[in-house]
């Protein structure tokens, strides 16, 4: 019995089955990685050699006829015997492969430019002319009213008001002559009022 690949189907399957089996293609090292690689770079050095392969091919002939000839002895010695048919198991059996998960670059990457795009979508409808109110810091430009303790607080310039802050001093400062000094109700230092 003659095998009937070529050698060129069989250096594309040896090529095939060491791309699969290789740890350093797969990211995984084991023993049985390592048996099967082996089996397949021993298998190679028979069937690709074509003086080898003539000798396996042989052999291969040789154990057909002496199973068929074992069978049939067999089958005649012993017609009570029910007989197995024969089946050859593998040496050793291909592991299942296992590859590593890879992070998906390609949806993260997507997903962060449907969100800037969301983003940039809601900014452009909002809009932007929200009126400042009082944050209650003073500053240079707040208005200002006085309270009980005749202490500043901010308030908004479209309310009524005591003035315009035209700087805020530290405690041991003086204001300028064209303003008048008051404290700070928060305890920030001396806000000097414009008239």
């Amino acid at each position: 019995m003659k095998s009937t690949a070529s050698i060129k189907e069989i250096r594309a399957a040896h090529r095939e089955m060491v791309r699969k089996l290789h740890p350093d293609a797969i990211g995984l090292q084991s023993a049985d990685l390592s048996l099967a690689l082996s089996a397949v770079s021993q298998a190679w050095s028979v069937l690709g050699d074509p003086a080898t392969r003539r000798e396996y091919d042989k052999s291969l002939a040789q154990q057909s006829a002496s199973k068929r000839s074992d069978k049939s002895n067999q089958s005649s010695d012993s017609k009570s015997k029910p007989i197995d048919d024969f089946v050859e198991e593998p040496d050793f059996e291909i592991p299942q492969i296992i590859v590593r998960a890879q992070f998906p670059w390609r949806f993260m990457l997507t997903l962060i430019g449907i969100g800037a795009l969301l983003i940039l979508a809601l900014r452009s409808t909002v809009s932007t002319n929200i009126p400042q109110g009082p944050d209650s810091l003073i500053q240079s430009g707040s208005c200002v009213a006085l309270d009980a303790t005749q202490a500043v607080y901010e308030v908004s310039c479209d309310q009524p008001n005591e003035g315009v802050v035209r700087q805020l001093i530290g405690f041991d400062m003086t204001c300028p002559s064209d303003t008048f000094g008051y404290r700070d109700r928060q305890g920030m230092g001396i806000a000097c009022l414009e008239p």
